[in-house]
């Protein structure tokens, strides 16, 4: 029953998957499409509106990333992405950058130390070969 339970959550998570694809797809298509280039360049509020829709669309393809890859690191690559596109792309108070700032760094932290490959079970523990160790031939 676990089995078939585990497996309905893959197929599940693969059907996801290929939603978000599909839709990020017939974005960048509509986006391509309805470009104005004239507008584009004179007109900051269409710039930042085009912006902030390809940020929606990068995070879309780097959620099906996380998904595919059943990692903890990934979970964390997506959300420090993610939170930093948003500062970049949107226009935000300096509270909300100050916080925006501290996520990151929070982030980086989490991933820096007290993330151990071990705890991530799916993926066995990269061995680090250290400088003075001889190689094997």
């Amino acid at each position: 029953m676990q089995q078939r339970l585990a497996r309905a959550a893959e197929l599940s998570e693969l059907v996801l998957g290929i939603i978000i694809l599909v839709h990020c797809v017939i974005s960048t298509v509509g986006i391509v499409c309805s470009l104005n280039v004239t507008k584009l360049f004179y007109n900051t509020a269409y710039l930042q509106y085009q912006l902030s829709s390809a940020r929606l669309i990068i995070t879309g393809l780097e959620l099906i990333t996380m998904i595919a890859s059943y990692s903890i690191d990934s979970v964390v690559d997506v959300m420090l992405l993610a939170v930093s596109r948003q500062m970049i792309v949107e226009h935000t108070a300096p509270l909300e950058n100050l916080l925006t700032v501290l996520s990151v760094g929070l982030l980086f932290l989490i991933r820096k130390y007290p993330y151990i490959s071990k705890i991530d079970k799916r993926y066995p523990a990269k061995s680090v070969k250290k400088e003075n160790e001889p190689s094997e031939k």
